[in-house]
């Protein structure tokens, strides 16, 4: 009977021992959530981490995330964090790369490929700008970053002076939309585009009369109405200048506009402005001129009315011109100038020929650069050249 209970115990003994064992089996070696319920909490882990924490401890859980779970869906995501946490520019860009070409059904390629966009305009790479928006108006027509691509793409070709191309791809903008803020930019690259190819001219001020006239409700009216009366200002008509400056600091006194035109009066106050009209109409349109080919910097005051410098040039691109002048900067009076077949540069404003020669043979033997002798008449503001040597 004893052995009976004995036995019985040993049973119970084991049966107790081989359920605590159970017990411990599913509490340690069964997950309490689902594989995909698992990357769902690590992926809101990395999300929380990147908001707060150092981009060195970032990377590493990143690491472990994907090395845990190689295959999850989050993965793009993933990726995408890590691009935006990145703080080398080259290095971030590469990222940003990567998302775009490896995941093409992940929807935030179109973010990946806006900044990279985004990073090339702000480090003035042209000619990469120019391929990357191209791409991204390729890959993403009707996406929400399509008019940033759009612009950006504009913004590269005016910057690389592909002015015709540039002009075609923002009518297209115009022609293709009624939204009041997207016109209007528009409508002001075409303006830029303008100024760039004609200077401070007629097509220039007729683009800046269209602007005033129907975009008065857009966001980027007060930058309009500063271009205007930038453009009074480098006519030398303060007046105007000064009444549009005037407008924008009372009409939209928060502005960046507004601050500038402050600036730019305390400026102009010297030659006693007056408040007048300033919006252009039919007749100051048919008084401007079709081309402006006035130089970028004034003539310094001299009793002289002749005087020599050394010419270099033609440029046909802006680019080359500006080029040299950087490579030339230790030059006294070295000046920029429009001209109808593209640029020219001139250094110095000397009395006579032997200072002007002087100058000549040093630019030869310093850069290699063949520079020539032309001789100014200067009549009020302008001047002409009238001997080439």
């Amino acid at each position: 009977m004893k052995l009976t209970k004995f036995g019985d115990r040993l049973f119970l003994v084991k049966r107790l021992v081989r359920l605590i064992f159970i017990f411990f089996f599913l509490l340690f070696y069964i997950p309490l959530y689902s594989s995909g319920e698992q990357e769902e909490i690590a992926f809101g882990a990395l999300q929380k981490s990147f908001k707060v924490k150092e981009k060195v401890e970032f990377d590493k859980e990143v690491a472990l995330f994907i090395k845990s779970y190689p295959k999850s869906e989050y993965v793009p995501d993933v990726k995408l964090l890590l691009a935006d946490k990145e703080t080398d520019v080259e290095l971030s860009v590469k990222k940003y790369s990567a998302v775009v070409s490896d995941y093409s059904r992940f929807a935030g390629r179109e973010y990946a490929q806006y900044r990279i966009c985004q990073i090339l305009d702000l480090r003035s790479k042209w000619k990469e700008l120019k391929i990357e928006t191209a791409k991204g108006i390729k890959l993403f027509p009707s996406g929400r970053y399509i008019n940033d691509f759009r612009f950006m793409y504009i913004t590269s070709l005016i910057m690389l002076e592909e002015y015709s191309s540039a002009k075609n791809e923002t009518i297209k903008i115009t022609e293709n939309t009624r939204d009041l803020e997207t016109l209007s930019i528009a409508i002001s690259y075409l303006a830029e585009i303008e100024k760039k190819t004609s200077g401070n001219a007629k097509p220039y001020l007729n683009s800046l009369r269209k602007l005033t006239d129907g975009f008065k409700k857009s966001e980027i009216y007060p930058s309009i109405l500063f271009r205007l009366a930038f453009f009074y200002d480098e006519k030398k008509d303060y007046d105007k200048a000064y009444s549009a400056y005037s407008d924008i600091v009372k009409l939209f006194p928060a502005s960046p506009e507004a601050y500038m035109s402050a600036r730019e009066i305390e400026k102009i106050k010297k030659f006693n402005p007056k408040k007048t009209a300033y919006m252009p109409d039919i007749q100051t349109l048919k008084n401007t001129d079709n081309i402006d080919l006035s130089p970028e910097h004034d003539i310094k005051e001299d009793d002289n009315t002749k005087f020599f410098s050394v010419a270099i040039g033609p440029f046909t691109r802006l680019k080359d011109a500006d080029d040299v002048l950087r490579l030339i900067k230790n030059y006294d009076d070295a000046r920029k100038v429009k001209i109808s077949y593209g640029y020219m540069i001139y250094l110095g404003q000397y009395r006579d020929t032997d200072n002007a020669l002087e100058t000549r043979v040093r630019l030869a033997e310093e850069y290699g650069i063949n520079g020539s002798i032309v001789r100014f008449s200067v009549q009020g503001n302008k001047s002409y050249i009238y001997e080439d040597r």
